[in-house]
This record gives C-alpha cells, structure tokens and sequence, in this order.
C-alpha cells in the first residue's frame, strides 16, 4: 500500500480543488440570479445535465482512480 499514497493524496487533492471551484461556481451563479429574472437554461446543461454535476463527476474520477487500483492488485498479486 505504500506506493499508492502518493498517488492517492495527489487524487484526493484533485478531486477537492475541482469540487470547490466547480461549486464557488455554482454559488456564484445562484446569487447572480436570484438577483435577476429568469433566464434560460445554457444549451451545455440541456444536454448533458449530468455531465455539469460535480458530484457525479467525483464520483466518476473515484470508480476510475479505484478500478486502476483494484487491476493492479489484481494483476501483481493474483487475487
């Protein structure tokens, strides 16, 4: 396990940087519009809504970062 804490930090801080920009981002265009009228729906969220969410994001980098980890194991060791 201790080669992969390296890797592990560096994804970990990855997946914190992304998720606080990406939800300041999201703030940021909540409080500008509760200030206004609506306005309509980006074309990029129409469609693709998943793809905009940074929870499903982080969750999809994680399954990834998990999967490498679980085919190495694999592939080194036999399980």
């Amino acid at each position: 396990m201790g080669g992969w804490i390296i890797p592990l930090i560096i994804t970990c801080v990855i997946i914190i940087g992304v998720s606080y920009y990406m939800t300041v981002g999201v703030m940021k265009r909540t409080t500008q519009r509760a200030t206004a009228s609506d306005t309509p729906i980006a074309k990029n969220v129409r469609e693709n809504p998943i793809m905009m969410n940074p929870i499903i994001i982080m969750y999809i980098i994680f399954g990834l970062f998990t999967g490498i980890m679980i085919f190495y194991y694999w592939s080194q060791y036999g399980y």
